[in-house]
């Protein structure tokens, strides 16, 4: 008898730190296929990546819910982001005042000269904010910071 994990899950992608839901397991669990939860887009993380601070409990196959198997192209509709919760990549100088505490219009300038000056114009990480040596990152980044 197979036994699948469900899990009631708050997952989070760990080097962008966005919320996502797993949707697949992949080469004997080595890699999840997940789905962001404020985006939408689906990508392949490897285990290393994927911290999940929930609990799992164990049920019957028999109990789970088959998945259909979709042939061709899936359309994925991006999810509304929760109102407290903002992309960095996405965000303007305004924007990086009004939400992070302790920083200025200089300072919201200086990041997002950063972002522009990174590969694809956009962070990676949010350790990539650690370039700018004046502020206290510790105190500012939170959950609801994320990258993408």
């Amino acid at each position: 008898m197979m036994t699948a994990t469900v899990t009631e899950q708050d997952v989070t992608f760990t080097p962008s730190g966005v919320k996502v839901d797993i949707l697949s397991t992949h080469d004997d669990g080595e890699y999840f296929m997940v789905r962001s939860k404020t985006t939408g887009k689906v990508f392949f993380a490897h285990k290393n990546q994927i911290d999940q601070k929930t609990k799992d409990s164990k049920e019957s196959s028999e109990q789970a819910k088959p998945v259909k198997a979709r042939r061709g192209r899936q359309v994925v509709k991006p999810q509304v982001p929760a109102p407290n919760r903002f992309n960095l990549n996405a965000a303007t100088p305004e924007l990086l005042t009004q939400v992070l505490p302790g920083v200025g219009l200089k300072t919201a300038n200086e990041i997002i000269e950063l972002r522009m000056s990174l590969p694809g114009e956009r962070f990676t990480k949010l350790e990539q904010l650690r370039q700018i040596k004046h502020i206290n990152w510790d105190e500012i980044l939170s959950d609801s910071i994320y990258v993408e």
